[in-house]
């Protein structure tokens, strides 16, 4: 599991660092992860983080460490590959265009 240390940090960079960790998480489709707040001002944000978060499906306090808090990630949407065969270019029609062209 992937953790991450956030004492130390003042509270906004924190959450920068979280908002950085979580969305590597997502697009490494990592199903969960440890976050260490310790218990301080980080602690009383971090619920509020997970749920404005759209990459973040729980968060839980762990027993043990309460200054711990583990995260559940959201499972990462598959996009449609697009082929090379698959790309297609518009159709422009310029026949008005050069006709106005020619007409001056």
């Amino acid at each position: 599991m992937i953790k991450l240390d956030l004492h130390g940090y003042r509270v906004h960079d924190a959450w920068k660092e979280f908002t950085k960790h979580i969305s590597d998480c997502y697009y490494n489709e990592t199903k969960e992860t440890e976050i260490i707040t310790g218990h301080g001002a980080i602690a009383e944000e971090i619920i509020a983080w997970v749920h404005s978060n759209t990459n973040c499906k729980t968060i839980i306090r762990q027993p043990k460490n309460t200054g711990a808090f583990l995260i559940k990630i959201k499972k990462k949407k598959v996009s449609h590959k697009v082929t090379i065969g698959e790309i297609q270019k518009p159709k422009l029609d310029l026949s008005k265009l050069i006709k106005k062209f020619n007409d001056h």
